[in-house]
């Protein structure tokens, strides 16, 4: 159910008020004991700058020394501070805007996307050799089954970066197909090492589809040229082309084993408090419900829930 704006703003202010008291008194906490590391380490600099001008080496190493005690308490208490406050958001508000927000959820912080689901999607390469995930959520929106995650995969050499890092979407998909079509954003050409690395490329052709519009922004492919027209109706494509408009990023979608996939390219962390803004600041949760919202209307956004053709 769609909450309007004064629903969010009372919930937040009636409803949360309790949950977010401890973390905010913690927080501050916090925040006052490295403003004053911070600030003794800017009075300890002061006697370096003579030292290193009149090269009096005990003076430097001495000053600097405490100096490095200050700066790293106030860092190991940045961290202690982060560390808490995740875990505590995750466990005690996160929880109750969900319930809030949806009748049927279940939410694992610490959970990722199985690998096989990130193969099954043809989205990611079956290189992958470490995946990693957080904020796990799956619901239950009409007829609809949903679960998305933040996902991070790699190949063996982590230095080179992620093949991917964003979220990774699974959906019920309202028609029952047996082939295997792939939706890429056509001006991110490097996505099509995904199916090459399948070597299923020789069973995959090219569909050329009639939506200007579309085929502009995406490059399909398919396993059977009737099933992905019978899957790609004109009223899709418009809904995937506005949805990629909506999140604001080069999507991916395919269409397999009766799901429906897709990536959304993300390096921003979601689903976090924040460290040096007010709990009682509605912006700070406003990022959580906006993502929320997001993600999941996609629901709506693709009309997911008309059951145009279900089997017997």
């Amino acid at each position: 159910m769609i909450k309007t704006d004064v629903e969010v703003h009372e919930f937040f202010k009636n409803e949360l008020h309790e949950s977010l008291l401890p973390l905010e008194n913690f927080r501050l906490k916090k925040v006052n004991k490295i403003r004053n590391y911070l600030i003794v380490a800017a009075i300890l600099i002061i006697p370096v700058i003579p030292g290193i001008l009149m090269r009096i080496p005990l003076l430097i190493v001495f000053s600097g020394f405490v100096l490095a005690i200050f700066l790293g308490s106030a860092y190991q208490t940045l961290e202690k501070m982060k560390l808490v406050l995740q875990r505590n958001f995750k466990s005690d508000v996160l929880p109750k805007l969900l319930e809030f927000m949806f009748h049927e959820f279940d939410y694992i912080p610490n959970q990722r996307i199985a690998r096989s689901t990130l193969t099954d999607s043809l989205l990611i390469s079956d290189e992958i050799t470490t995946v990693e995930g957080e904020d796990f959520m799956r619901f239950r929106l009409g007829e609809t089954g949903i679960m998305f995650c933040e996902t991070t995969v790699f190949r063996l050499n982590k230095s080179d970066g992620p093949i991917f890092k964003g979220v990774f979407l699974v959906a019920s998909f309202n028609k029952h197909f047996s082939s295997q079509t792939v939706v890429l954003p056509r001006n991110k050409v490097s996505l099509l090492g995904s199916i090459f690395k399948h070597k299923i490329f020789d069973i995959f052709h090219e569909i050329k589809l009639e939506d200007p519009d579309f085929t502009k922004e995406f490059i399909v492919f398919s396993t059977d040229q009737v099933d992905s027209r019978y899957i790609l109706t004109t009223s899709l494509m418009n809904r995937i082309l506005t949805y990629k408009e909506k999140v604001n990023r080069n999507i991916s979608v395919s269409f397999a084993k009766d799901k429906m996939y897709c990536t959304i390219p993300n390096y921003i962390n979601l689903f976090e408090p924040a460290l040096f803004e007010s709990f009682f600041d509605f912006s700070f949760m406003q990022k959580s419900y906006d993502a929320l919202k997001l993600y999941t209307d996609i629901v709506d956004d693709l009309n997911l829930n008309v059951r145009v053709w279900t089997r017997a």
